[in-house]
């Protein structure tokens, strides 16, 4: 092969490879769904049409899945002190193991997680 042969074919592979890498990173940043919190008591967490009362049961890291949504926009309908408030920083949302979406899910409270069942 001639020298501009060979530089062609790597800018071509090059090329290729930024182009599958863009959308192989682009497949996995917006999966998230965005939830609405409430802090009402319970709080309740709405989600692709869907509302979760939030429970007072707490689960490992090994109790949940993959995240499948966050906390994008937080209503406080109840007013709390800073040290009273039940309901600090939700923010990640996460399948449960062995549960359906349609059923629970489990969502980031104050650093801990909490399951949150479909409302009925």
């Amino acid at each position: 092969m001639q020298k501009k042969e060979v530089n062609r074919l790597k800018k071509i592979i090059t090329i290729g490879l930024i182009f599958i890498s863009i959308i192989l990173s682009g497949c996995n940043s917006n999966n998230l769904s965005d939830a609405e919190f409430a802090n009402l008591t319970p709080a309740e967490i709405r989600m692709d049409n869907s509302t979760y009362l939030l429970t007072d049961e707490v689960l490992t890291t090994d109790e949940v899945e993959e995240q499948i949504g966050k906390a994008a926009k937080i209503q406080e309908i109840v007013s709390y002190s800073e040290d009273q408030n039940p309901y600090k920083n939700p923010s990640k949302i996460f399948k449960v193991k062995d549960v359906s979406v349609e059923k629970a899910i489990a969502i980031q409270v104050n650093d801990k997680l909490y399951i949150a069942n479909i409302e009925e």
